[in-house]
């Protein structure tokens, strides 16, 4: 039997990724702004007229609203066919494509933020020395399921992955398609950095960097078109929303091979992951996996949660709302962080 690994956005916080809430203090704040003053003019308006924030100001003193509230209007105004003044949908108004314009800027400020923090020396590398540690003849017993963007995971496992669907064009991190052999399995449920996809061809696009999506927010971007019919390619990304597309062929085969491949798991281990509301999708997957067996009492759940600063109260809750969901006897809540296992991960695998 084998382990999953399941990485949630406390996974990469801990190399120094914001969390949702600092995204866009985080960019604001930063001399990216500067760079594209195109979108800079889009954020303004809409931020000033839908929230009343003013972007001339220094990002320290504005209240922003999370990532999620910002985007999630403009996606449940598009779900309901209904629209706010001045950002009205694809139609008869002048500029009917507005709100999809400022939905691809929220997400590539989402990016670069993500992204820059990255690049910040932290001092910490948790996710190579997990990999390091799974060497030991644990690597081959492992699944790693992830919801983050970044490429953390996938530079500290090198270029053999399969990621369970296969590219158009050359994968840099498993050769052509999916990777064979021995590559480690590595599910990402919301997309990555480093996909774009052609709406006109339906190819799914690999790339070793993750400046792919990040290109998107310059003027000259021949990355961004696809080889094949030299369409402008779209991020494959699902933000953290409650009204999540998954109608994408690819994503749909990635959702359907992680549920595939966690019901053959007898021990799921979170890391970085609260199990949050928003997060219905992931709940019904994971609630199918565990039901959907032959043996529904076989797997069982360790959580790495913990983190400076969080309070007793913040642990109890969430000690509670993992125990509701799968059931008090299958949970081995820790108050130990994703760090803490990545040291070591020996003791959570079945031998």
């Amino acid at each position: 039997m084998k382990t999953a690994i399941f990485l949630g956005a406390g996974a990469s916080a801990a190399e120094g990724a914001p969390i949702q809430s600092e995204l866009f203090r985080r960019y604001f704040k930063s001399r990216n702004i500067k760079k594209y003053p195109a979108m800079f003019k889009e954020l303004s308006k809409f931020f000033k007229e839908i929230f009343g924030i003013d972007l001339t100001k220094p990002a320290e003193t504005i209240t922003f609203p999370t990532f999620e509230e910002a985007l999630g209007i403009l996606d449940l105004a598009e779900m309901r066919r209904e629209s706010f003044r001045g950002f009205d949908f694809a139609g008869a108004a002048p500029k009917g494509n507005t709100a999809q314009l400022i939905r691809l800027y929220l997400i590539l400020v989402m990016s670069k933020a993500i992204a820059d923090g990255l690049n910040e020396d932290s001092g910490q590398q948790p996710h190579r020395l997990l990999v390091q540690n799974l060497r030991k003849g644990l690597l081959q017993k492992t699944i790693v399921i992830s919801t983050n963007y970044d490429l953390v995971i996938d530079n500290a496992l090198g270029r053999q992955i399969n990621y369970g669907v296969d590219f158009a064009g050359r994968n840099n991190f498993g050769g052509q398609g999916r990777a064979v052999g021995n590559s480690v399995m590595l599910l990402k449920l919301h997309g990555s950095l480093n996909w774009l996809y052609c709406p006109v061809c339906n190819n799914l696009n690999s790339y070793e960097s993750k400046k792919a999506v990040l290109s998107l927010m310059s003027e000259n971007r021949p990355i961004t078109q696809c080889p094949t019919c030299k369409s402008v390619m779209s991020p494959v990304i699902v933000p953290p929303t409650f009204y999540k597309d998954m109608s994408r062929v690819f994503l749909s085969t990635i959702w359907n091979k992680a549920e595939n491949v966690l019901r053959e798991v007898d021990h799921v281990v979170f890391c970085g992951y609260s199990l949050p509301d928003a997060d219905m999708h992931i709940k019904y997957l994971l609630k199918r996996m565990q039901t959907n067996r032959p043996k529904p009492k076989s797997v069982r759940f360790s959580i790495f949660n913990y983190r400076a600063g969080k309070s007793e109260a913040e642990c109890e809750a969430e000690e509670e709302r993992y125990n509701r969901f799968f059931g008090k006897a299958r949970v081995k809540y820790t108050r130990q962080s994703f760090e803490d296992f990545a040291k070591k991960p020996e003791p959570y695998f079945s031998r």
